[in-house]
């Protein structure tokens, strides 16, 4: 019976820790951005997911993708920051920042040159 109850407070502060998050939560950099759509995709479905992207943007992600991500996710994922810069003459730059922001400032950890075959992936 106590195992029973400490499984029930356990759910409970779990429910409530993703309802308070969803609500209170900013998601003003990239990073609190993907951790958040990761955590939303973890725990809710497909049409509750669409109903709280960008308004609710349903051409953002088909239910059979939203499916397969969600059966690729693990508990421990990486969360990278990129940047893609694209030139008028064509070529373009990946450019990636420091995870963690130190001091509040976005570091540049590395700069890969797109190379052609790549390209369209990003248009």
């Amino acid at each position: 019976m106590r195992m029973k109850s400490i499984i029930s407070i356990i759910v409970l502060i779990t429910i409530l820790s993703i309802i308070g998050c969803k609500e209170t939560t900013k998601q003003d950099t990239p990073m609190l951005a993907s951790l958040a759509m990761k955590t939303n995709m973890t725990h809710l479905g497909y049409h509750e997911f669409i109903n709280i992207t960008m308004e609710g943007n349903d051409t953002l992600i088909s239910e059979e993708q939203f499916n397969e991500i969600k059966g690729l996710m693990t508990d421990k994922s990486g969360h990278e920051t990129y940047h893609l810069l694209k030139f008028d003459n064509g070529e373009m730059i990946l450019v990636e920042f420091a995870s963690i922001p130190d001091g509040g400032e976005f570091k540049i950890q590395g700069i890969k040159i797109i190379p052609d075959e790549m390209k369209d992936f990003f248009k």
